[in-house]
């Protein structure tokens, strides 16, 4: 009939002078949404450089391991790590490899798995052929038997709690408050806690959290993981690792 608007119905053909307008209508919305793609990508921070290294292979390591306050691999010093070199360890997933370690502690390992990286630490997760050992050649640690605990001294430090696998390259962003659910899951698991101080003028510091005994740290701090807060401790160098010992009831939201 002259003069009646064309009306869309499912079940039929649809009217031609619609077709042009729905064509223009899904360009406008596909367009818009590809600007606003752009535009949220682009205005992502820079996550910096922390991954894992696939490329590298599978990677093994032989030197000391500790277990308290989480393990750790300690390589023997080197020139470019005069002090030696401490890698903390991790196992698949959301888990670290406590259980694993416990009977080789203090002793010398091989350590088999796929390096994470940010900067200038690195993180093994441990599996694979070599996985966690003890060491089939200890002669390559030279006479090493592991660092010595070299104290720092008290100290009150402003940063953020995070899971070191994530942040070190498991996850981008691994930190900051959309990780906090994974951070929490992580640290649960076994992962070794990093507390992270941001500088303004440099990379960020990393160190070890324990609790004030040296120990794992509680489950105490998991409510304030992603958030900005100050701790109170002590602090103690292995290696080239910070290690902080806090006191959980120091903990104070910034």
């Amino acid at each position: 009939m002259r003069g009646r608007e064309p009306f869309y119905v499912g079940y039929l053909k649809t009217p031609r002078p619609l077709l042009g307008f729905l064509a223009v209508l899904a360009g406008a919305v596909l367009g818009a949404s590809a600007v606003l793609a752009v535009t949220l990508v682009t205005a992502q921070g820079d996550w910096g450089d922390a991954a894992f290294r696939w490329g590298e292979g599978y990677q093994t390591r032989t030197g000391i391991l500790r277990v308290e306050p989480y393990p750790v691999l300690y390589l023997p010093p080197d020139s470019e790590h005069p002090r030696g070199r401490a890698i903390p360890l991790s196992g698949q997933g959301k888990r670290g490899v406590r259980e694993k370690a416990a009977g080789l502690d203090g002793g010398p390992v091989d350590v088999g798995g796929f390096l994470l990286r940010a900067g200038d630490r690195e993180m093994i997760q441990v599996g694979g052929e070599v996985g966690l050992r003890a060491a089939a050649d200890a002669a390559a640690l030279a006479g090493f038997a592991g660092p010595v605990s070299e104290p720092v001294g008290p100290r009150t430090l402003r940063g953020e709690i995070v899971d070191s696998k994530c942040y070190l390259g498991a996850m981008r962003p691994g930190q900051g408050k959309t990780h906090k659910l994974c951070a929490n899951l992580c640290l649960i698991g076994g992962i070794p806690p990093l507390f992270v101080v941001y500088r303004a003028d440099g990379p960020p510091e990393l160190l070890l959290l324990a609790d004030a005994d040296g120990g794992p740290v509680t489950a105490a701090l998991l409510d304030d993981t992603a958030r900005y807060v100050e701790l109170s401790g002590t602090v103690e160098r292995r290696a080239d690792l910070l290690v902080f010992r806090v006191d959980p009831a120091s903990l104070r939201p910034l």
